[in-house]
């Protein structure tokens, strides 16, 4: 994957938060999660820290989407806990944001009406959301755009306008989950570098869901691969988004391996601790 990074003086430290963003810490605490009572993935522990890039890798199947919608407040635990700032999650709030691979705007509002969406839902005064939302779709080079409909804009405008509705609302944690997939390779560059641009200017935690190792590279303070029966491997980034000292091909080599090591379609069933397979 291309993608133009920026460099290490730029973002590898954590930016400072905007006035207005509190960076939040959330952990999983020995968790399975699933549907009907049938786990799909168990004995997740995961610390994230507060304004870190988080990324977290797996095979199809093995529970990434899952894990984010259960940060969110979306989806309980079936055993163990997720905390967000020291408090159980039991539900969305609005510190908490959720970005999706599919934009999930509403067609009948524009691209500034969707930005508006999330300050609207929590009593912010007309004139205030307007300023907000202008600021945020400035930020991500689409105020000519303003009024759009998303069906007027493409897909990569899309995910942009998404992107500014979900920092619009100032949260602590953004959950993004496979958001670039369906775009094309220049245009996944480029959101990749409106991520890391738009994450400096707010502070915010964010964890990431992908598939795509070379796009964790990119991105991310620190990797985490996910099996069906928790982390697998934990590699933490030694020059995150810094184009002039890129991850060692080691460090890519040691990430396959570890994915190659996961079984995330086999049954959930009683087993060791899985960082044990791991070298």
């Amino acid at each position: 994957m291309t993608a133009t990074t920026t460099t290490e003086t730029d973002t590898a430290a954590h930016p400072a938060p905007a006035p207005d963003v509190r960076p939040a810490a959330i952990r999983a605490e020995g968790v399975s999660l699933g549907y009907a009572g049938e786990p799909v993935v168990e004995g997740v522990d995961i610390d994230v820290s507060p304004g870190e890039i988080l990324v977290v890798l797996g095979h199809s199947g093995c529970g990434k989407s899952t894990l984010l919608r259960a940060f969110a407040g979306l989806l309980r635990p079936l055993a163990g806990r997720i905390v967000a700032d020291g408090a159980d999650v039991t539900g969305p709030a609005a510190e908490r944001a959720l970005v999706f691979q599919d934009d999930a705007l509403l067609p009948w509002r524009t691209a500034r009406r969707n930005v508006e969406l999330p300050l609207q839902l929590h009593g912010v005064a007309r004139r205030e959301r307007r300023r907000v939302a202008d600021e945020w779709l400035e930020r991500v080079g689409l105020s000519r755009y303003a009024e759009r409909l998303p069906g007027q804009l493409s897909g990569g405008m899309r995910q942009r306008v998404q992107l500014a509705r979900a920092l619009a609302g100032s949260p602590g944690l953004i959950c993004m989950d496979e958001p670039f997939g369906a775009l094309d390779a220049q245009t996944r560059g480029s959101m990749q570098q409106l991520l890391v641009e738009t994450w400096a200017a707010s502070g915010c935690t964010v964890v990431f869901v992908t598939h795509d190792v070379d796009e964790a590279l990119v991105l991310a303070d620190r990797v985490v691969v996910l099996g069906r029966h928790g982390v697998v491997a934990e590699h933490r980034i030694d020059h995150p988004r810094d184009s002039a000292r890129p991850p060692a091909a080691e460090q890519r080599a040691e990430i396959l391996a570890a994915l190659s090591r996961t079984q995330s379609l086999a049954p959930i069933s009683p087993r060791t601790d899985p960082r044990k397979d791991v070298a």
